[in-house]
């Protein structure tokens, strides 16, 4: 990987951090440069592959579909899943199966580091409740963009450096896998493959609260697999019988209403 191409990625990193203000704050950056469908096809373009960083990155997606941050809650870092995971996976040549496991680890090792940098940047809070018993409001603005510093090192310089230095190690390391322990990188192709049903699981855990609301995802699932429809057919369907839903129900209730 080139000097020019790792800093583009780590750029990018940077910029779509949970922490990062830049890109019209959260909105911008962590909900959207930071979702591995995005990720992925920005890291293919600038590798000059979107073909394989999309694929990726649809695979990736799915592990952390439902993943939601609450707070100072991350379940997973999903600026190491998509910034270094997705990139050191498409210069090794790893299948989209390896590259979810590949993702994941760094996932897991970003949210130790997140804890440790969020536990420092608490003297950040500290020195703004100082200023602002002062009522110095300079002071506040100032360590604001200070407070920037450590994250951008967390999340530019780290990434940096380990995709410049480290990308010439990860393709070395897949070939010396294929040929030594091939049946290691079997493993993460299995593993890689059972994530994405977790991350379907905990999304469907949030978006079908009752048995009712599962038997319509059965219904959908059913149709795309065995009756061939596709996802855009499904969709279409989906509102027509949400309508139908909802104004029958809501007649019910104006008819229990008026009793």
């Amino acid at each position: 990987m080139s000097f020019l191409q790792a800093a583009l990625i780590a750029l990018i990193c940077y910029l779509g951090a949970l922490s990062t203000p830049w890109i019209l704050g959260t909105t911008g950056g962590w909900y959207t440069l930071t979702r591995p469908l995005v990720a992925g096809f920005l890291v293919g373009l600038i590798l000059g592959d979107v073909t394989t960083g999309v694929l990726i990155g649809v695979a990736v997606q799915a592990v952390f579909i439902g993943l939601i941050t609450p707070g100072g809650t991350v379940p997973a870092d999903l600026s190491f899943v998509c910034y270094l995971g997705i990139p050191l996976a498409m210069i090794s040549g790893a299948a989209p199966e390896v590259a979810v496991s590949i993702s994941v680890g760094f996932g897991v090792i970003g949210v130790a580091v997140w804890q440790i940098f969020s536990v420092g940047n608490a003297a950040w809070a500290h020195l703004g409740d100082r200023y602002a018993e002062e009522g110095n409001l300079e002071g506040i603005i100032r360590i604001n963009y200070l407070a920037q510093i450590p994250w951008f090192f967390l999340r530019g310089v780290l990434p940096f450096v380990i995709l410049f230095f480290g990308g010439e190690l990860a393709p070395n390391l897949i070939t010396f896998l294929e040929t030594q322990a091939p049946w290691f990188l079997e493993f993460l192709g299995l593993l890689g493959g059972a994530f994405p049903a977790v991350g379907i699981a905990i999304l469907l855990l949030q978006i079908t609260p009752n048995v009712r609301m599962l038997m319509w995802f059965i219904l959908g699932w059913a149709a795309v697999s065995y009756l061939g429809l596709s996802i855009v057919a499904i969709a279409v369907f989906g509102v027509i019988i949400a309508l139908v839903y909802y104004m029958y129900f809501s007649r019910m209730e104006e008819t229990t209403v008026e009793a």
